[in-house]
């Protein structure tokens, strides 16, 4: 999801929708761009498969597959930031997509500095438990939260004919950056940095939940799809909230709840969203198949983060998690279809 389908489809609607708002035709070169990015999402499914970050052994040689991978897959994206850079500099004004885009694509520069580290600790060797959890979350938090979320919103205010003029844009970007801290485990965190990122978290929810109650009231451009997400993003908004409850961060920063927060952002809210904004922007399916397949997703990716929820609190009221464990399986087989 981080290499291919998200990155993937962000790229491609922004590509398509950048020349409206802009009135310059795309940069030459941005198919390849787009191939390579695809190429290098491909690549990274065996090279994860077996150690992730770590070394694989090949032979006589021991290499850090998944490292090399995700340097070639931040190739691209740096690529991509060029041709974006070269297609929007200059602009006389630059509408609200756009400013979204431009602190997108900088979250999605720091989410990469995090990629850097974890690859430097692989080929150096280090043994530093503290760093390699502040560039895994760098990398991974960022990614989802700062890149995904913000380019998603962009794409989705491209998309609509009357726009608000003012939205929280930079505000935005930096009340997320340090909340990737949150991922962290809680004996790594000090209660100062930890109330930093649990304030900005708060902070960028807040900003999220205007832009979800704005984009609902322009619900009418933006397809059927868009009601599951904003449900999504309400769930990101309200753990927002219940992390500065005391003790619910130190009790489930990992785990089952982690997972769950996990499902709810990339699939209830980023995916659906995402898949919505697809159908609006290249129309051509039946209004029937599309209805059908709608459904069968929301109603897979809705039972699964509800089994998951099942599956976290299920011990804390005596409760057997093989139900909800089930559960979790069966709806992943409509989300798969």
């Amino acid at each position: 999801m981080y290499f291919g389908w998200v990155t993937l489809g962000l790229m491609a609607l922004i590509w398509h929708r950048l020349p409206a708002l802009t009135g310059r035709p795309l940069p030459r070169g941005v198919r390849w761009q787009m191939a390579a990015t695809a190429l290098m999402a491909l690549l990274s499914f065996p090279a994860f498969w077996a150690n992730g970050y770590g070394l694989t052994q090949i032979g006589p040689a021991r290499l850090p597959l998944g490292s090399m991978v995700a340097a070639w897959n931040g190739l691209t994206w740096f690529v991509f930031i060029g041709f974006y850079v070269r297609a929007t500099r200059g602009l006389p004004v630059r509408p609200v997509p756009v400013q979204l885009w431009d602190w997108a694509l900088f979250l999605l520069l720091l989410a990469s500095g995090g990629a850097l580290g974890l690859m430097a600790l692989v080929f150096t060797r280090a043994e530093n438990p503290f760093l390699q959890q502040f560039f895994l979350h760098q990398f991974l938090d960022l990614f989802a939260v700062g890149w995904f979320s913000l380019a998603l919103l962009g794409v989705l205010w491209s998309m609509v004919e009357e726009p608000p003029r003012r939205l929280p844009t930079f505000s935005l970007a930096l009340l997320v950056t340090p909340t990737f801290l949150l991922g962290m485990s809680p004996g790594s965190l000090s209660p100062l940095l930890f109330w930093v990122a649990a304030l900005a978290n708060v902070g960028a929810a807040t900003l999220l939940a205007v832009h979800g109650v704005q984009l609902w009231r322009r619900r009418a451009d933006l397809g059927p799809m868009l009601a599951p997400a904003l449900a999504g993003l309400a769930g990101v908004v309200l753990v927002a909230g219940a992390l500065l409850w005391p003790g619910v961060w130190e009790e489930n920063a990992g785990g089952q709840m982690r997972v769950f927060y996990l499902h709810n952002l990339l699939l209830l809210w980023v995916s659906t969203a995402l898949l919505g904004a697809i159908e609006v922007a290249f129309p051509g399916v039946g209004r029937r198949t599309l209805r059908w397949a709608n459904a069968v997703w929301v109603i897979g990716v809705v039972a699964m983060v509800v089994a998951l929820v099942g599956l976290a609190l299920a011990p804390r009221v005596g409760m057997s998690q093989l139900p909800w464990l089930h559960g979790a399986a069966w709806a992943s087989l409509f989300v798969a279809v």
